[in-house]
């Protein structure tokens, strides 16, 4: 199976190659299906903010159980990215999101 390197940005951007030294960006490296997995959970995590940044007319803010269902959704999505970088990730990837703490922490909340 042939792997290419990629960058995820915090943004949610996957990029072939290292965008901004500034930027704190995941190196992965990825097959075409891990990299349409990974394109796939993004575009799921942008759909969720679509809805929230566009939906605030809605009467559903006010209830906790709706606005649950969609923290719930929202960590899920978060917790799948973070679960495909690291499975997919250099070593250095996998050492910063291990420091990060970030997996267990979002285990821990979203798998109750």
């Amino acid at each position: 199976m042939v792997r290419e390197t990629y960058y995820v940005t915090p943004k949610g951007e996957l990029h072939e190659t290292k965008v901004d030294n500034q930027l704190n960006s995941f190196e992965i490296r990825a097959s075409q299906e891990e990299k349409m997995e990974v394109e796939r959970v993004i575009e799921k995590l942008r759909s969720q903010k679509y809805v929230q940044q566009n939906d605030f007319f809605s009467l559903n803010h006010f209830n906790e159980k709706e606005v649950d269902s969609h923290r719930n959704w929202t960590d899920d999505a978060i917790y799948e990215l973070y679960r495909l970088m690291h499975q997919l990730g250099t070593d250095k990837t996998k050492r910063q999101i291990d420091e990060m703490g970030v997996l267990s922490a979002l285990n821990h909340n979203t798998k109750r």
